[in-house]
């Protein structure tokens, strides 16, 4: 062969291995890239999942109840730990460990490189100083899930714990919505597998937040409930209890209280009983409040008057398959809206027996008693509502006054709130909108009508009736003076199944009411489960009906003036201390509303009326949470006229409203003058009138020197760099 033939033979052949060459590489680092980076990346270190920024859950006054946060967790390397005794004692000393357990954990996991200490949200400066003084304590940030309002709203929202499982409320509900996608992170590690502080990580997929959402609930109203539902259950012992007030008109729920409930800050305090909400879950035998239906359903027949005497038969009467029936409040011959007012059980089932079996059962139906409200929490029970086909001989008697049947929370405030709403039965309104992670609204849910239930002159005559039950019979400790309240009384007792009987001591104590009786704006249930002192509705649940819808009244708004009034928020350059508000001269409720308003916890000292001083004065600067102490005057007289003169708009306000007068409202800004003048002697319903300017007063000029300072450090560049720092405002 020719050198020429072998010569080109070889240049084929490198020709043809170079091609192979290339064209592997090209599949390696190409088509390939990706397999190969991941195997390389396995031997390197760890791949580990990254949570997405959960989303938040706000309420429609803008505050947040649950959002991630950025906080480091404490670990510790034990090989490396010099004095183990010393750094117990030292986290201890910062609430962060038990000092026993934790040295036990490092004699245990003494050969490990990386132990976790505490992944909950711990305090940042608590960090630092631990991390400077022990050098074998590693500090590594984590998103973690913060719940700002704690126990009054755990069984509502629930929790996240740390493996990113949600337990209970909307965050199981809405868990899709609210997780987002996770990434993936890298974590390189040594040929050892171990990871230390320092080395490096790197963001393989960058996760994508999840989304938001914006309830109907009222931050404060929660707040308000859950404070009186707590006192009640101390002082009467219950086993549990609960409370849910609505806007009957649009079926919005503004408060949703469970107790008891699980401390967030607390995971041994998680558990499944804390974490229901049992207005949703929980099923009961309604006893006396259930006398709507039969009422109703004489009432929309067209077989009953609220005047027809009905024969109560002196509180005893005999029905085939049991014991007699007796009344706690024995009647003879009374009117029929008597019967309810004196909650007779033998009145309640003459006229369930006058619509019968069919037309009864139809009521309960109509009222959504049986059915899902479809609320939108977990676990919602549907209750027990029997078909007439599986009824006893005196089943229709004894569902009259709430027996054999059961219902939940949520269907007891919507069928009153049916009552309340001109006969509309509406679908409870919790979640108002789900937003996107850049705030976008995706969903907004409005309010919406399940059926019309009564006819609107059957629904304005069940107000009257159940206007009665206040004023004239069982239900009078629930009456809010001046605001009119209508409402019914229960006290059922609990089956034992086991016994198959009724206990003797075991009760469920209840209300359900609303305000004002002739033109209702707000309903509110309570019940308390096996109360210990007192048992029934009138006297355990009717007074914490009172006291919240006394606290939340001012809330509700009293027309174009109150609707314009907003409560004191953060500090616009960026403090995240409160104010003190001014509270002198208010009554305890409205006192204890505007220092909630402004994120501080109330503390009243004394008795009296109206509230002669705050502790801390007026205008300190709190940290969000810290008590104010309200000292209250005996010897305030309620029919004179406070001094407004300097006074906002809405303290002004409030402060005319306590003492029983009308406001009528000249300018704007702050008060210049007032008539009747301060001290004057007033009647209850009298005009007060208030001029109101935004220039000629203290508080302007005051004002105006502060707008002044804030402009100079502005142009010398003070503000300039603290305004670098990015923030996200509550609420969007």
């Amino acid at each position: 062969m020719r050198p020429s033939a072998r010569f080109g033979i070889l240049s084929g052949f490198i020709a043809v291995l170079w091609i192979v060459v290339v064209a592997r590489a090209f599949q390696v680092q190409v088509i390939e890239h990706d397999h190969w980076e991941s195997c390389a990346i396995q031997r390197q270190g760890d791949i580990r999942p990254l949570a997405a920024n959960r989303g938040e859950i706000a309420t429609s006054d803008g505050a947040i109840l649950a959002e991630t946060v950025s906080n480091r967790s404490l670990a510790v390397d034990p090989k490396i730990s010099k004095d183990p005794e010393a750094l117990a004692q030292a986290l201890a000393a910062h609430g962060i460990v038990d000092e026993k357990v934790f040295l036990a954990q490092m004699k245990k996991q003494s050969d490990r490189r990386f132990v976790w200490v505490d992944r909950g949200l711990v305090d940042e400066a608590a960090v630092d100083e631990l991390t400077a003084q022990f050098p074998e304590l590693i500090a590594q940030t984590e998103a973690k899930r913060l719940y700002r309002r704690g126990e009054a709203a755990s069984p509502l929202v629930g929790l996240v714990n740390r493996e990113e499982e949600a337990l209970g409320g909307l965050e199981v509900m809405f868990d899709q919505h609210l997780r987002g996608t996770g990434g993936k992170l890298v974590e390189v590690s040594d040929r050892y597998n171990d990871h230390f502080q320092g080395l490096e990580t790197y963001v393989l997929e960058q996760p994508e937040p999840g989304g938001d959402l914006v309830l109907a609930i009222d931050s404060r109203m929660q707040e308000i409930a859950y404070a009186h539902l707590s006192e009640a259950m101390d002082q009467q012992e219950a086993s549990s209890g609960f409370a849910v007030v609505t806007r009957p008109q649009t079926g919005e729920v503004l408060a949703l209280v469970s107790l008891p409930s699980a401390d967030p800050l607390d995971p041994s305090t998680w558990a499944a009983e804390s974490l229901k909400m049992r207005a949703a879950t929980d099923v009961f035998e309604p006893g006396s409040v259930y006398k709507i239906v039969p009422f109703s359903a004489a009432l929309e027949a067209g077989r009953l008057s609220a005047a027809e005497l009905i024969d109560c038969m002196d509180g005893e009467r005999e029905v085939p398959g049991g014991r007699p029936i007796r009344d706690d409040h024995p009647c003879a011959v009374v009117p029929a809206w008597e019967v309810m007012a004196q909650s007779s059980n033998i009145g309640a089932g003459l006229i369930a027996e006058r619509v019968g079996a069919e037309g009864f059962y139809r009521m309960e139906r109509a009222f959504g008693f049986g059915l899902s409200s479809e609320v939108g929490l977990p676990g919602e029970g549907r209750g027990r509502i029997p078909e007439p086909s599986a009824w006893s001989l005196r089943s229709l008697v004894t569902m009259a006054f709430g027996q054999e049947v059961s219902c939940t929370g949520i269907q007891l405030a919507m069928s009153y709130g049916a009552i309340a709403n001109e006969g509309l039965l509406m679908s409870p309104l919790l979640v108002r909108e789900l937003r996107d992670a850049s705030g976008n609204v995706m969903e907004r849910r409005e309010p919406a009508v399940v059926r019309r239930v009564l006819r609107p002159a059957v629904a304005a005559a069940m107000r009257t009736i159940l206007r009665g039950v206040v004023t004239e019979g069982t239900g009078s400790a629930a009456e809010v003076e001046g605001y009119g309240v209508a409402g019914k009384t229960g006290t059922a007792q609990k089956y034992v199944k086991e016994l198959g009987r009724y206990s003797k001591e075991s009760y469920v104590a209840s209300f359900v009411g609303f305000a004002p009786w002739d033109d209702p704006e707000v309903l509110c249930v309570v019940v308390l489960d096996e109360p210990r002192g007192d048992i029934y509705g009138g006297s355990v649940a009717a007074p914490v009906f009172r006291q919240i819808l006394a606290d939340v009244r001012p809330l509700l708004g009293g027309g174009e003036v109150l609707a314009s009034i907003t409560a004191p928020g953060p500090d616009p350059n960026g403090d995240s201390h409160r104010a003190v508000p001014e509270a002198r001269g208010l009554t305890a409720p409205s006192a204890r509303r505007v220092v909630l308003e402004s994120e501080l916890l109330p503390r009243f000292e004394g008795e009296g009326d109206r509230v002669l001083a705050t502790r801390p004065p007026a205008g300190t600067r709190l940290l969000p949470g810290s008590v104010v102490t309200l000292e209250m005057d005996p010897a305030a007289e309620a029919g004179r006229m406070p001094d407004l003169a300097g006074l906002s708009l809405r303290d002004a306000w409030l402060r005319v409203d306590a003492v029983g007068a009308v406001p009528e409202v000249v300018g704007a800004g702050w008060v210049i003058a007032q008539s009747p003048k301060a001290g004057t002697l007033i009647r209850p319903g009298e005009s007060c009138r208030i001029e109101l300017s935004a220039k000629d007063c203290r508080a302007w000029k005051e004002f105006q020197a502060v707008e002044e300072r804030f402009a100079g450090e502005f142009a010398s560049g003070a503000l300039l760099r603290e305004s670098q720092t990015p923030r996200r405002v509550a609420g969007r």
